[in-house]
Parts: C-alpha cells; sequence; structure tokens
C-alpha cells in the first residue's frame, strides 16, 4: 500500500475500509477496500477527517490485514464451525451447534508469539451456543510480511480451532451400596445427576441398585453395554473403606481400562474415568458430590456429552482452578 493526500487518491483504489460519521447523517458512511475514488468522493473524505489515504500499491509483496487473516483462520478451523467474511483485520469464527469449544493451547500461544499474528478464542472446553462466536482471528498490522505470514502458517500442522456438538446418548446409572439396595437409604444419586443433565440433551437414563458385591456390580456393567448404553455413570463405594467395591470392580475387569483414579478438583477427590473395549465412558462418582453445589462433575461432564475423550493430562490441569 502508498499513503498518498487525498487529491491524489482519485482514480486509484483504496487498500482498506473507511468508515466515518458526518454530522447531520443517521448512518456511517463506509468506503469499501478496493473502491476506486471519485472527484466528488474528496471532499465527502475530508469530512470524515481524511485527508491521506491508503491505496492499493501493485509492487507491493506484503499481504493484506484481511487476507492474511483469512488464510489463518481458512487453515485453522475444523469441524463445527463457520467462518465470518473478514473485516478490518479480522476473521470470526462461530459455532454451528450447541456444544463445547476445542482448542490446542500450546499452538495457540505459539502462534501468538508471532507479531502481528492473533488468535482469541473462548476457553477450551467452554460450552457454547449455536450461533455463539468463539473465536477471532487477526492481522494488527494494515499488512503483514510474506515471510512473517507463512511462518505462522506453517505452524498449523492441522486445524485446531472445532466445537464438538453435544450427542444424545443412551445413559446408564449403577449405583452401589447395599445400605440403598436393602433400602435402608433412599438413593439421592439418581434427582443429583437428573439436576446435572437437564442443561444436556440425552436420550435414556435408566438406573439400577446394586449390593456391595462384585459379581453384581459386574454383570450390572456389562448388562449396560450389552443394551448399547453410551455412558456409564458409578454412583458411590469409591473410597477405601472395606464394603467399597466399585473401584476394585473396575481395576479387575478384564475389558475395561482405568484413565484416572483421583482429582484435584474439591469436591470430587475420589473420581473415576475408565473406559469400556476403549468406546464406553465408565465414570465413577464419589458420595461427596451429593452435598451439592460444583464439583468435579461440571468440568467432566460436558466433554462426555460431547464424546470427547476424558484424559488424565485433562484430570490433572483442572488443579488450576480445582478449589471449589
Amino acid at each position: 500500500m502508498k499513503i498518498i493526500p487525498i487529491e491524489e487518491a482519485v482514480g486509484k483504489q483504496l487498500s482498506h475500509e473507511l468508515t466515518g460519521i458526518i454530522p447531520g447523517k443517521s448512518e456511517n458512511i463506509t468506503f469499501m477496500r478496493g473502491y476506486i475514488v471519485k472527484v466528488e468522493d474528496v471532499e465527502t473524505l475530508k469530512n470524515m477527517g481524511k485527508y491521506h489515504v491508503n491505496v492499493i500499491d501493485d509492487n507491493s509483496d506484503l499481504i493484506h490485514e484481511n487476507d492474511g487473516a483469512l488464510m489463518l483462520a481458512n487453515k485453522a478451523i475444523g469441524k463445527g464451525v463457520t467462518l465470518s467474511e473478514p473485516k478490518e483485520g479480522k476473521v470470526h469464527a462461530y459455532a454451528n451447534e450447541k456444544g463445547i469449544f476445542i482448542s490446542n493451547i500450546s499452538k495457540l500461544e505459539e502462534i501468538n508469539l508471532i507479531d502481528g499474528i492473533k488468535i482469541s478464542t473462548k476457553r477450551k472446553y467452554s460450552v457454547v451456543e449455536a450461533g455463539q462466536k468463539v473465536t477471532t482471528f487477526g492481522i494488527t498490522p494494515l499488512e503483514i510480511e510474506k515471510d512473517l505470514m507463512n511462518f505462522g502458517l506453517s505452524l498449523i500442522e492441522e486445524p485446531f480451532i472445532s466445537v464438538a456438538p453435544f450427542s444424545s446418548l443412551r445413559i446408564g446409572i449403577i449405583t452401589t451400596g447395599s445400605e440403598v439396595y436393602e433400602g435402608r437409604i433412599k438413593d439421592a444419586f439418581m434427582p443429583y445427576l437428573k439436576g446435572k443433565l437437564e442443561a444436556f440433551d440425552f436420550n435414556v437414563i435408566e438406573q439400577t441398585i446394586v449390593p456391595d458385591n462384585q459379581e453384581i456390580i459386574k454383570g450390572a456393567i456389562d448388562d449396560f453395554i450389552k443394551r448399547d448404553f453410551e455412558l456409564l455413570f458409578l454412583t458411590g463405594g469409591l473410597s477405601v473403606d472395606a464394603d467399597d467395591f466399585t473401584l476394585k470392580t473396575v481395576k479387575e475387569h478384564e475389558k475395561v481400562e482405568i484413565v484416572i483414579y483421583g482429582s484435584p478438583v474439591l469436591p470430587g477427590a475420589m473420581f473415576m474415568a475408565a473406559y469400556y473395549d476403549g468406546k464406553v465412558p465408565l465414570i465413577g462418582l464419589p458420595a461427596g458430590l451429593l452435598r451439592g453445589g460444583n464439583s468435579i462433575l461440571d468440568f467432566v461432564l460436558p466433554l462426555l456429552m460431547a464424546k470427547v475423550k476424558v484424559t488424565k493430562n485433562f484430570i490433572a490441569s483442572l488443579g488450576d482452578g480445582g478449589l471449589l
């Protein structure tokens, strides 16, 4: 681009959008990028305070802010998002459906260290609504050097911005505890979980109550799996008491692999995450969650409902802010 007096811009193309307010006019006046300045525009632009303007320089090897932002966005986005048109050096990404926002934080930091390139996102694993803005890709100078732009693009080996929509799941609840099975106390986990699940769509929710018996607990797990349930909650029996068999049963199940037992989120220290055949999550919820309020479940539930794998690293990262 070249900066020239407005009088010399007649017949030349503007390299950037120009927007201004003229007293007495109800709407802003905007001259779009690429607009060819006419003689009659000179006074209008001066009234907008534009005595000098940027015009397109065909000999420049710099990349325009809008072009750079769009190049960045097109390479970074994955499934579940839609891009806006570039404007003023920015391109926005919007969620196609309600779900959770997914990003690569280390990649985001790496790119944001490049002068002139900036990406702003919602927090990773935030719950987002359909049509909500989740990311803004921006180029801060009016034009950016090709080398810098190409370096930024080279860091994006694969898309790292996406939205995973929530699924309508078949959810099974296995409530363990002889005291509940024998009717000595009333189960509190079913109403607790129903309250947490109100914000999500689900296909069916079914509960079975079993005593503190490993074979019976294992049988309940296998029965839900055979009936194509997609998410299982195991409630209770996760501490170190003599009658707690839930964790032991899961550990010894030949088709189940435990991802993690124990979390840095309080309440939720004795939380468990495991997967049956690597596909169906088995989530152990300790009785301490029934005290109410936020807990480890509030961090994990959005991932489960979007069919995003719960990992050991994710649970470990929750220590930052995990004291609820």
